[in-house]
């Protein structure tokens, strides 16, 4: 008897385990009085620690990139804490998910990918320009780098099975992009941009474009808003790098989202900190390209995004922290445990150096060199950060400045004055509102 019955009950259990899997599970609503949480986390770039060495060949390589490859598993790790401890419902990751897109980076993304998704929270990749048939994957081993195997599109999708492309309602023929509903009246149009490598820039193409509008027609019968993720840029973010940056056929894209009404578009590939806007002269729509800057780029920021149907959206920044991670799990590592002042020289010494070598040729006094690389550096800074507002304004002000603007026309002349003409605003903080 006692066997029957456990054995009935075995059944019974199978039986509603089954039927939770089988039933279609309904798609919640975001009610007009509530609002949805969203992080997005760009450009992480991982680079594990099975493919490093402490050697004096990967330690050079490690400056021969804007980013802090050597820490980017942990930048992740202080990423989970912060999931964990706010509870966002959404993570976002638009692309440039590895280094170099070798297939033992994508694997140990996808493990910090499973431990994101155990705190609740829905997670939604694309690739970037480094993730997919990579040339260049490698590893540091012996003092020397070695190639290594990189994924194809179809293992990408296998490997992010769970992070978007399983719950896909549609897919695009031609690219890896995807439309998901998390919710009945939030919709995230996921979309692949990347050519092939080693091609940076991204595209996209009539026939994607057309599923765009077809996946915008189908949102608009249901009521529901749509967010754009993208890797590469939607709008110019600067006026002296947008080449492979912005999207070649940037202007067919603009016209079709507009012609969509769609607001909000989620990009990142490059590295700074920046938001740009375009409004249409025919229909008023005005569409935001909210570029948020590489994890582990000085400076180590990601984005919060929250909607509510009432409110429309409102963006901003978090700084990763680092020290506060460092010093409460009990690291020893002194660049962390004092990371603020450890990451801006990095900064400094790493991807301004190019600035140094260029303000080397000035036919100016040493002197002079030296003022003009401490304006530049610190111009720098402001402008990764997302900061084009007064605190870039007061720069004017300094030696370096006057120095530069007295220059011959030269590259260091047009940077900086590049970066002096963009709009003065902060970057790290926007609200939009609902339809325009």
């Amino acid at each position: 008897m006692k066997n029957t019955l456990l054995i009935m009950g075995v059944l019974v259990f199978i039986f509603i385990i089954a039927a939770a899997y089988l039933i279609p599970q309904e798609v919640p609503m975001i009610n007009i009085d509530e609002s949805i949480k969203m992080y997005i986390v760009a450009d992480p770039h991982l680079m594990s620690e099975k493919l490093t060495e402490d050697s004096e060949t990967f330690n050079n390589y490690l400056y021969t990139v804007d980013r802090m490859m050597k820490y980017t598993g942990f930048f992740l790790d202080v990423v989970e804490e912060d999931v964990k401890n706010n509870h966002p419902d959404i993570v976002i990751y638009p692309g440039d998910l590895t280094n170099n897109g070798s297939k033992v980076n994508h694997q140990e993304f996808e493990k910090h990918l499973k431990r994101v998704k155990a705190t609740g929270a829905k997670v939604y990749v694309i690739p970037g320009n480094h993730d997919i048939n990579n040339g260049k994957a490698l590893y540091f081993k012996d003092n020397e780098i070695h190639k290594t195997e990189s994924v194809t599109a179809d293992e990408f999708v296998k490997i992010y099975s769970n992070y978007g492309y399983k719950d896909a309602v549609s897919m695009d023929e031609n690219t890896l992009s995807y439309l998901v509903k998390p919710y009945k009246n939030l919709w995230f149009l996921m979309l692949d941009t990347t050519k092939d490598y080693p091609e940076p820039g991204g595209y996209i193409n009539r026939d994607t474009l057309k599923w765009i509008e077809n996946c915008s027609d189908m949102a608009k019968e249901e009521s529901a808003e749509i967010i754009i993720v993208m890797h590469h840029n939607l709008l110019d973010h600067s006026e002296i790098i947008w080449e492979d940056y912005t999207v070649d056929n940037n202007t067919s894209v603009i016209n079709t989202l507009h012609e969509c009404g769609i607001q909000v578009v989620l990009s990142g590939h490059i590295h700074i900190q920046d938001i740009k806007s375009h409004t249409s002269a025919e229909t008023g729509n005005t569409i935001y390209d909210i570029a948020t800057g590489s994890l582990p780029v000085f400076a180590h920021k990601y984005g919060e995004l929250v909607y509510s149907p009432s409110k429309g959206y409102d963006y901003e920044t978090i700084k990763l922290d680092v020290e506060k991670y460092a010093l409460d799990n009990k690291i020893e590592d002194e660049n962390l445990l004092s990371f603020d002042e450890y990451s801006e020289e990095f900064f400094v010494e790493n991807l301004c150096r190019k600035h140094r070598e260029s303000i080397k040729l000035l036919n100016i006094s040493d002197e002079q060199k030296e003022e003009v690389f401490k304006t530049v550096s610190e111009m720098n800074k402001m402008y990764f950060s997302g900061y084009r507002n007064e605190a870039l304004k007061e720069l004017t002000e300094t030696e370096g400045f006057k120095i530069i603007e007295g220059l011959d026309e030269c590259f260091i002349q047009e940077y900086v004055m590049g970066m002096i003409k963009d709009q003065y605003a902060d970057n790290n903080k926007l609200h939009i509102p609902i339809n325009n």
